[in-house]
């Protein structure tokens, strides 16, 4: 009897319950859903991580993007105290230019009062030796 419901594709299993499918055929299938749910829980958890992973890097990017920005801001900072600097050197200069051209100006001018009241001293004393 078990050969005729074999060529009608049914079989007993251990406990004698008429399957439609061999019991190690059912085994197979059991442990390959078994093994398939153990497959999806990993992919799942995989997928769990890499989404952390990517949160992690994403906020790791943002840091940096703001670090950078920052480092930018000081940059430009500094090259623009450099500037001021230069510029303020430059107006120093330019007074130091005026400053000294002034000086020897008044140099020349004590040079010649100089020249003047020894001609005046000279007339001076003439003067009064002629008296």
């Amino acid at each position: 009897m078990a050969e005729e419901l074999q060529k009608v594709h049914l079989y007993y299993d251990d406990i004698n319950k008429i399957r439609v499918i061999e019991s190690h055929v059912l085994k197979e299938t059991e442990d390959l859903k078994d093994t398939c749910k153990d497959y999806d829980t990993k992919i799942q958890d995989f997928g769990k991580l890499i989404n952390s992973l990517l949160e992690v890097l994403k906020e790791l990017g943002d840091n940096v993007e703001k670090k950078k920005m920052a480092a930018i801001g000081s940059m430009n900072l500094l090259k623009s105290i450099s500037k001021e600097r230069e510029s303020e050197q430059a107006k120093l200069q330019a007074e130091i230019n005026d400053k000294t051209m002034i000086l020897e100006q008044l140099d020349s001018e004590y040079d010649a009062l100089q020249i003047l009241e020894a001609t005046q001293m000279e007339t001076i004393e003439y003067l009064t030796q002629i008296r």
